[in-house]
């Protein structure tokens, strides 16, 4: 797609291209590993150590928590993760990336490198930085306005899998 097919577009349309084609070259690169989804939680999880919940895990994702707590059993069945109740509040639970989990955030990180070099190619360091500078200044301006909070909820996605959204 040229940019000046862009720039009539919604902001949503162009994002949602644009991640479905990063999508399709990560997931590509990580079916290699030994878990098929979710693949960026791993990533939060093991950034927000050593104490993050079911619930902040939700929240920095902007997913519901049904969803959540399915991807945490997901990860538990494949000893990738490990849930601790937490003591001062017993209906929380801290997440934690066990042995196994912890191997498998290295390749994640360098696959997600590799990926946004492919993304980049062709782009100067300048041009790079106006693009983040501007993507930016259009999350704060969102961010700022009046809206209704909308989480994604994976469930009602239909035929979107999670991990056509999550990795």
């Amino acid at each position: 797609m040229q940019s000046e097919q862009f720039q009539n577009e919604p902001l949503a349309k162009i994002f949602a291209f644009v991640s479905k084609q990063y999508v399709g070259v990560a997931s590509k690169k990580l079916v290699k590993l030994d878990i098929k989804r979710y693949f960026y939680a791993l990533l939060i999880i093991e950034d927000e150590q050593p104490e993050i919940t079911q619930q902040m895990l939700a929240d920095i994702m902007k997913i519901d928590k049904v969803s959540v707590f399915r991807m945490v059993d997901y990860f538990c069945k494949h000893e990738i993760l490990e849930r601790k109740v937490n003591i001062e509040d017993r209906r929380s639970q801290y997440l934690y990336l066990t042995e196994k989990g912890q191997k498998l955030t290295p390749a994640i990180r360098k696959i997600y490198k590799e990926v946004n070099s492919k993304a980049f190619e062709g782009v100067s360091k300048e041009e790079k930085a106006v693009f983040f500078d501007v993507l930016s200044r259009v999350y704060s301006n969102l961010a700022d306005a009046p809206k209704v909070d909308a989480p994604l909820d994976i469930k009602e996605m239909g035929s979107a899998s999670p991990r056509e959204i999550l990795i």
